[in-house]
């Protein structure tokens, strides 16, 4: 194994790293040289999970190791001796769902817990991160897990979670009183006085001034409510994390309704890179790996082509999902794939 490590346990937190990184795309011929300085971290990270996996792929789980064996005894059974258990064991690591990714989560003063299941490969640096009490915001195209990495940290500091949508005033914020002198709360103001996970999506789209307050609040510690004849003291177990499909730098040509965020709200944050996790994509894909190669190929023209079009992995889990229904494949592909698109763009990239 190269000074990399492991794909699992894999976290670039340092230029070194990134250098490593792409000197082993160089080495190992996956990435034309020319072409390394073009791709991501996040590309790359992702690059690393796949061939690592796939010239040291992980031992196959229990479910996988009995599948295995129960099927070399049917195979001997009807006279195909020469196929062993360790042969169908390759196969059905190759064929079946990979291991899972575990997180388990030590924080000092906190009890440990674990994140079961599968998660996306940037969960545990962004909860080393969130857990330092850091305001952190997440950075990647629609649909590649931001939201649902902050749901795994919440549950992993034991903390309630709470999400903002895109919001376009400051009472969407701060709460106001009705006409009948109700106030009504709102998610930040539960999390930033009882503590919690709060979640502002999709924060490049927010109103300018609703920002300037979350600001102020991160800033001093204390919020100003309108039901509250004092300043409100930030809760020790508040957590923030906001999620963005730009680094604040204002529209481009796929995200044509983000605004430019000033320099001191991106100065709060710790910005972490988020991209498609192709092993969860493995996953969501199941038994449809057609699918999963053509939807992969779809989205690597789109990025080289610059072309105006978003493939999510909710393309992958849906269309998976509609093929299995027998929905045929070209209606799965213009419902879920190229919705949208016009057909010159489908033309750039669907020349085969």
């Amino acid at each position: 194994m190269n000074s990399l490590g492991p794909a699992e346990t894999l976290i670039v937190d340092s230029a070194e790293k990134v250098r490593a990184l792409r000197q082993w795309a160089i080495n190992n011929k996956h990435v034309p040289e020319n072409m390394v300085p073009h791709w991501t971290v996040p590309q790359l990270v992702n690059l690393y999970h796949e061939r690592s996996q796939a010239t040291t792929p992980a031992e196959p789980n229990e479910a996988q190791r009995l599948a295995a064996e129960i099927t070399a005894q049917v195979l001997a059974v009807v006279g195909k001796k020469s196929i062993d258990a360790d042969t169908v064991r390759a196969i059905v690591r190759e064929m079946g769902p990979a291991a899972e990714r575990r997180i388990d989560v030590v924080i000092p003063g906190k009890p440990t817990t674990q994140i079961p299941g599968n998660v996306h490969y940037a969960t545990e640096q962004v909860l080393r991160i969130v857990a330092l009490g850091h305001p952190t915001m997440l950075v990647g195209p629609a649909g590649c897990g931001k939201t649902t990495i902050g749901e795994h940290v919440a549950k992993a500091l034991n903390l309630t979670l709470y999400i903002t949508s895109a919001i376009t005033d400051s009472h969407e914020l701060t709460g106001f009183i009705d006409g009948h002198g109700t106030y009504h709360r709102t998610p930040f103001r539960d999390a930033f006085e009882h503590g919690g996970v709060w979640i502002a999506d999709e924060i490049d789209s927010w109103d300018a001034a609703a920002l300037l307050t979350a600001n102020a609040a991160l800033a001093n510690g204390y919020a100003v409510f309108p039901d509250a004849p004092r300043p409100i003291k930030r809760h020790d177990d508040f957590r923030m994390i906001a999620t963005a499909n730009t680094y604040g730098s204002g529209a481009d040509r796929v995200y044509v309704g983000r605004n430019e965020l000033d320099a001191a709200s991106l100065d709060r944050f710790a910005t972490i890179n988020i991209d498609y996790d192709k092993e969860l994509e493995r996953q969501f894909a199941g038994n449809q790996r057609d699918w999963l190669a053509y939807v992969w190929r779809i989205r690597e023209a789109v990025q080289q082509k610059r072309i105006r079009h978003v493939v999510s992995s909710r393309a992958i889990i849906m269309g998976a999902m509609a093929l299995n229904a027998g929905i045929p494949l070209r209606d799965v592909k213009t419902i879920y794939l190229f919705k949208g698109m016009s057909e010159a763009d489908k033309a750039k990239v669907d020349n085969k």
